[in-house]
């Protein structure tokens, strides 16, 4: 199980890579003659924030009740899912296409290798959970 949790966690990984890179072209960070250190360190928060959200996936969907505070953390999770989507995206057209996409096959190939790596980090939460579970004896 732990060559599992590796593997998907090089995935995970990967994807907070990627959203990382994605966060830094949406607001176009470095694209100025002087880099600002604070929108470096807000790019990397904000990716560790949407990870963060992302590996919660298990936890955050397991709340029986529907409260207030529930309800926002589902929305805020259904929001870091789809900027990561959206920066993975970015990120893996750069680092695998080197940003030339020139066939159909090539971006169908995209989008599925960015849900693969968005996935991994929802698989992640599972594995890690599983473990946490099996670990309290809730799962035999």
């Amino acid at each position: 199980m732990w060559i599992i949790a590796a593997i998907i966690s090089l995935g995970a990984l990967w994807d907070g890579f990627t959203t990382f890179y994605g966060i830094v072209q949406v607001f176009n960070i470095l694209g100025g003659d002087h880099v600002n250190p604070a929108q470096i360190m807000f790019a990397v928060v904000v990716s560790v924030v949407i990870l963060g959200f992302l590996i919660a996936t298990h936890v955050i969907w397991s709340f029986e009740t529907d409260d207030v505070v529930t309800l926002i953390l589902k929305g805020a999770w259904l929001v870091c899912l789809v900027l990561d989507c959206y920066t993975a995206y970015i990120g893996n057209k750069f680092f695998v296409f080197n940003d030339n996409l020139e066939t159909p096959a090539h971006h169908l190939g995209l989008v599925i290798v960015t849900l693969l790596i968005t996935i991994s980090s929802l698989l992640l939460s599972r594995i890690v959970m599983a473990r946490e579970l099996r670990r309290r004896g809730y799962l035999y």
